[in-house]
């Protein structure tokens, strides 16, 4: 081999060896850009998503307002159930004494007529 020769070896593999970094430093720098969109694509989602649970926090505390609000009104209701439940039985018994007062009125009835409702 003479010198020639070895000086074209050299120059070739020179060549290969600038095509070889080209082509690598090429690569970094996509893979560098698909990384960089990559990381905003995901702060992106990490936005949207950090909103998203803020307004499903804000919907749970008014569905826990919502639910107090409900229950309160069911004790309420209970309560004047209760009350009405009272009154009736009282409107019951005073009906019961009124029928007694109104039978002691018109006197002694006969034991085969049917009482009258």
């Amino acid at each position: 081999m003479n010198l020639d020769a070895a000086q074209a070896l050299i120059a070739l593999g020179a060549f290969f060896l600038t095509f070889a970094a080209a082509i690598l430093s090429g690569m970094k720098w996509m893979l560098d850009r698909v990384e960089r969109r990559t990381e905003q694509n995901f702060a992106q989602v990490d936005q949207r998503l950090g909103r998203i649970e803020s307004r499903m926090e804000r919907a749970e505390t008014r569905m826990e307002r919502a639910d107090a609000r409900f229950d309160e009104r069911m004790v309420q209701i209970d309560a004047r159930e209760r009350r009405i439940d009272a009154r009736l039985l009282t409107i019951g018994g005073n009906i019961a004494e009124i029928k007694a007062s109104v039978s002691r009125l018109e006197g002694p009835h006969s034991p085969f007529l049917i009482a009258r409702g």
